[in-house]
């Protein structure tokens, strides 16, 4: 039986539109993110129940403080670690493998500390080391956003002071969204972050050799000027390109 153009036409657009589907659906599992649950949550089922969709699609390593350990249980088959029982080093080298941070439940000790890079307790240090790394920040805003009664009766200072941090942090490009659209924003951000292009300059080869180092990494897509290419030969130090979602050179 003969089937008619416009009968063709409509299969093969059916054909490409699924081929589209299944690519987009495909978990990127390779992708390597952190999830830092580092803050008491009045709901925490609600949280664990946000971050589901994450799990299935990044390659997720959790970080959580002993106030989330019950949930641990829940999270099985999952890479986790009890940041109090890690040292700086081996934080260190899990947050250079990932490419973004979500914090899912945040305190209003975290928002301040933040935005003056205040490092006195271990999840906000972890949140430092990603902005000096140039890596995206996701933190859910539920229970620290001032609600509708609070803003009716809290004294204007203590919510300037409080919105006047939340600036803060935004100006430093964290990203500072509901609960309910944390998933959405993660995958915008790890995607703008990929396409990001790092701008390398003679003052920063200056201070690698400052330091004492012989290369320097930078990711893939960075751009190098012409005077920082002419310092790293005078200086010998080799500049690598390192594909940033895969943690590599290349």
């Amino acid at each position: 039986m003969l089937v008619d153009v416009k009968t063709q036409v409509k299969m093969l657009v059916q054909q490409a539109v699924e081929t589209y589907l299944k690519e987009k659906m495909v978990p990127k599992k390779d992708v390597p993110i952190a999830i830092l649950l580092g803050y008491q949550s009045p709901n925490p089922t609600a949280v664990l129940e946000a971050v589901t969709p994450l799990l299935d699609t990044y390659n997720v390593t959790l970080l959580f403080t002993k106030e989330w350990l019950p949930i641990q249980e829940k999270m099985k088959g999952l890479f986790s670690v009890l940041i109090e029982d890690m040292s700086q080093q081996e934080l260190t080298e899990l947050i250079d493998q990932s490419s973004v941070l979500v914090i899912p439940q945040a305190s209003y000790s975290l928002l301040s500390k933040l935005a003056l890079t205040m490092d006195d307790e271990t999840a906000v240090w972890v949140a430092i080391q990603y902005q000096f790394l140039g890596k995206p920040i996701v933190i859910a805003n539920n229970g620290v956003e001032p609600n509708v009664y609070q803003q009716i009766h809290a004294p204007h200072p203590v919510q300037e002071r409080i919105q006047s941090y939340i600036r803060r942090i935004r100006a430093d490009q964290v990203k500072w969204v509901p609960l309910s659209k944390l998933v959405k924003t993660v995958d915008e951000q790890y995607a703008a972050y990929h396409d990001k292009q790092s701008l390398i300059l003679a003052k920063h080869v200056e201070r690698a050799f400052q330091e004492g180092l012989r290369e320097i990494e930078v990711p893939e897509k960075s751009r190098v000027t012409p005077s920082a290419k002419d310092l790293a030969r005078e200086l010998k130090i080799q500049i690598k390109a390192f594909d940033s979602s895969k943690g590599g050179t290349v």
